[in-house]
């Protein structure tokens, strides 16, 4: 069962497989949370190439002209880049 478990905070980087969710079991954010199977994100940013375009809860967002995107306040339970990424991840679960 997924779990938002308050504060904890991690990053991932890397080049991501395009269409793979990242927080679903063999992720790469899910392999960073042995605390839970399934992580809930309560915060994100995200450093990319402007343009890139990032699944989020099953709503297509594209990267800003700057390469940045940050969230909070949502909880995010599917997170995938449709096309793949090279891309740093910081996130609070």
């Amino acid at each position: 069962m997924a779990q938002a478990l308050n504060g904890r905070y991690n990053q991932v980087k890397g080049d991501f497989p395009a269409g793979v969710d990242l927080l679903a079991e063999g992720g790469a954010i899910s392999d960073v949370t042995p605390e839970t199977d399934s992580p809930i994100l309560l915060k994100i940013g995200i450093i990319a190439e402007p343009g890139t375009v990032v699944n989020i809860n099953s709503a297509e967002v594209e990267i800003s002209d700057y390469g940045v995107l940050e969230l909070e306040d949502i909880q995010i339970r599917h997170l995938s880049f449709p096309n793949g990424a090279t891309a740093l991840i910081d996130f609070i679960y």
